[in-house]
């Protein structure tokens, strides 16, 4: 994310733009878009750290012990790109919360 489209953003985006220089791996000054960014934010970001477990019975990520829905996960997708990795697909946000809950355990 270039810092002009940050500072149309707002405050919050520039704090967003700040964690992500110092969290993820970056590029020409934007996030690099691959799995092992989009683990950082689901991992690293107190907005979503610790929200995500995996239920081995469902087979299931949970959000806050909430199943993901298609419509959540495109829910999550939509703030990852909003704030840390405007180019992340849909599929790549769904590996990371599996591998994230998997690491979570359950």
């Amino acid at each position: 994310m270039q810092a002009a489209a940050v500072a149309v953003q707002g405050e919050a985006a520039g704090d967003d733009y700040g964690w992500a220089e110092a969290n993820l791996r970056m590029k020409d000054g934007e996030a690099i878009v691959d799995l092992a960014n989009c683990i950082r934010v689901l991992e690293r970001h107190a907005d979503f750290k610790g929200r995500f477990k995996y239920n081995e019975i469902l087979n299931k990520v949970l959000d806050k012990g909430t199943v993901m829905l298609d419509w959540r996960v495109s829910d999550v997708t939509a703030s990852v790109q909003e704030r840390f990795i405007p180019e992340v697909p849909t599929d790549m946000v769904l590996k990371a919360l599996v591998v994230v809950a998997n690491r979570a355990g359950g």
